[in-house]
């Protein structure tokens, strides 16, 4: 299995800390990639269909967005980026398996897995 590395959403961020995050999460996931790590983005479940609060909400989507465009920029280089969506409830050993399970070498790139069950039922629009 591939080094892989994790950026997980920061819970508790402002509004005027949303650039900031998003600035610090792209240069990890750019030297990861470029040192040849699979990057999977950890967000909350409940910020992605913002529920939470609006700037973690902001964070989290805007997460999902780069992990697709740094999947469409990486296909001639094979990178491998996802992101893991989750609620507290999913067990770390649950996490720890769909994260191996998102960085395989062979496996897909720009997929947002969700494992509570929060968006069920739910139309999206």
């Amino acid at each position: 299995m591939p080094a892989v590395e994790v950026i997980e959403a920061a819970r508790e961020v402002t509004l005027d800390e949303v650039e900031s995050a998003l600035v610090v999460a792209f240069r990890r996931a750019r030297v990861a990639l470029n040192n040849g790590r699979a990057v999977v983005v950890l967000v909350r479940e409940e910020d992605l269909l913002g529920h939470g609060d609006p700037p973690a909400a902001a964070v989290a989507g805007a997460l999902v967005g780069l992990v697709r465009a740094l999947a469409t920029e990486g296909v001639r280089n094979d990178w491998r980026v996802n992101a893991l969506a989750t609620t507290d409830a999913v067990s770390a050993s649950d996490r720890s398996e769909w994260i191996d399970r998102l960085s395989d070498v062979h496996g897909a790139s720009g997929v947002v897995v969700r494992l509570g069950q929060l968006h069920l039922g739910r139309l999206s629009v």
